[in-house]
């Protein structure tokens, strides 16, 4: 599908990003597909994950969170012009079926495009009452999605909380990785970045995410997912402890405790 993200700080535009990954990636560190250089975003803040037709926001375990029209989320999909939160950061998406024109003007064009879709579910006829049909759900899901409160686009600062001691503190107990199988078989990963990746880049991929909370494993990249004790890893961050196994491609690895 097409679709884009307009990121903005204080109502004004910062930049305008393709969806055009699978996966792509919002943080501060450098590598990031859309970077931000803001101590209350993290290393590797969110994601989000294109399938098909349907577009994912996925929060990795950040310090500071994600909300998705003022709701927190670990995972959620997202519709056009739904408003995610990062910080004092805002990503406006935008599916471009649906966009009327370009995104000159936040404000304006969030304003236009919220009124111009909401006159399809005003002029609809009332449903019977009891009736439950695909063109019901159809119908329900768009009011859903275009039912956004004009406050939560009003553009302005937010309160935030800002840590950047996002790792837990030195000489308190952690987790390493030791190695089962694969091509560094029998070594120690020690996870002492806020961010470790699993596998190969280009292939099948997993994020080890080290917060002060603990640690988290997530799906990267690729077409497989990484499986957590012999299961499919799900969407979001799934938390780690001692004795779990990961296995990434043809990869695995035991989850072990280090005191640090």
């Amino acid at each position: 599908m097409g679709a884009r993200v307009v990121l903005s700080l204080d109502g004004a535009i910062v930049t305008e990003v393709e969806l055009s990954q699978p996966v792509m990636v919002v943080g501060r560190h450098p590598a990031c597909d859309v970077c931000i250089d803001h101590p209350a975003i993290s290393g590797r803040h969110m994601l989000f994950r294109v399938v098909g037709r349907t577009v994912y926001v996925e929060d990795l375990a950040s310090t500071n969170g994600t909300k998705v029209n003022g709701l927190s989320t670990q995972h959620q999909v997202v519709h056009h012009l739904d408003l995610i939160e990062i910080g004092r950061h805002k990503l406006h998406f935008f599916d471009d079926a649906l966009l009327a024109g370009g995104v000159d003007n936040l404000e304006s064009t969030v304003h236009t495009d919220y009124e111009r879709t909401m006159m399809a579910p005003a002029a609809a006829p009332a449903a019977p009452a009891g009736a439950a049909t695909a063109a019901g759900s159809d119908f329900d899901d768009l009011s859903r999605t275009m039912a956004i409160p004009r406050e939560s686009l009003r553009m302005g600062p937010a309160a935030e909380v800002v840590r950047t001691d996002e790792a837990p503190a030195q000489g308190a107990a952690g987790l390493a990785l030791r190695v089962l199988a694969g091509q560094r078989t029998g070594e120690i990963i020690d996870l002492e970045q806020p961010n470790t990746m699993l596998g190969t880049a280009g292939s099948d991929t997993a994020l080890v995410v080290r917060r002060n909370s603990g640690f988290f494993l997530a799906r990267f990249g690729g077409n497989q997912p990484p499986r957590l004790n012999r299961k499919d890893l799900g969407p979001g961050t799934h938390r780690l402890a001692p004795r779990d196994v990961i296995e990434v491609g043809n990869a695995k690895f035991e989850v072990i405790s280090v005191t640090r």
